[in-house]
């Protein structure tokens, strides 16, 4: 037993990882936020994961802790507290197809209405457009949809593509979403939509 507890203490590896702001966040919010240094302990064979994980995303080792304490701190920690669960896609678009067009604008109505605002509170502490697209890119680096999202200063428009390959229904039902929350924030201009099958993109000007 004392031999299978020193091998277990040997099993951890102390790293040195800095944790930076995440540089595209910073442009983003064009505000400048510094780094400080911590020492964490981690088992050798989670280490190897990490390490293996990062070389086939050809970041460092130091990127993907950043973006692993990053989605935790902006989203993780407040999803159980917010209602949001996990459930297999599949079983999404399935529970989506079922409903007609008329009901999928009824249900993201009603998610506008009463979750997103509450949420968007709680991640970000304030209900406005940066807010609101912060919340949503956070969202989709947890579902692992693909995305591109950029702002341009000098006219502060967003623009935001997600490519979520679920359908028309979850196309109707992202569009009917964003296009009700941007109403409630009363924005000066009429944002801009594109939608297929499976992509919906637009762009808002602040």
């Amino acid at each position: 037993m004392a031999k299978e507890r020193k091998v277990f203490r040997l099993s951890y590896i102390i790293i040195v990882i800095i944790v930076e702001t995440n540089l595209e966040k910073v442009e983003n919010n064009d505000m400048g936020v510094g780094s400080s240094s911590i020492t964490l302990r981690f088992r050798s064979d989670i280490l190897n994961k990490l390490k293996h994980e990062a070389a086939q995303k050809r970041i460092s080792l130091n990127t993907l802790a950043t973006q692993v304490f990053t989605t935790h701190a902006e989203y993780d920690a407040y999803a159980s507290t917010s209602g949001m669960v996990s459930i297999p896609k599949s079983l999404l678009i399935t529970m989506m197809n079922q409903l007609e067009e008329e009901e999928v604008k009824k249900l993201s109505e009603h998610i506008a209405k009463n979750e997103m605002k509450d949420l968007t509170l709680l991640l970000r502490g304030e209900h406005n457009l940066n807010s609101f697209l912060l919340t949503i890119e956070s969202w989709l680096r947890v579902s692992g949809f693909q995305y591109s999202y950029h702002t341009t200063d000098h006219d502060r428009i967003h623009r935001l593509v997600i490519q979520h390959e679920m359908g028309k229904r979850w196309s109707l039902y992202f569009e009917r979403l964003f296009r009700y929350v941007f109403a409630e924030l009363s924005l000066t201009s009429k944002p801009e939509f594109e939608v297929t099958d499976n992509v919906i993109a637009f762009k808002v000007r602040e």
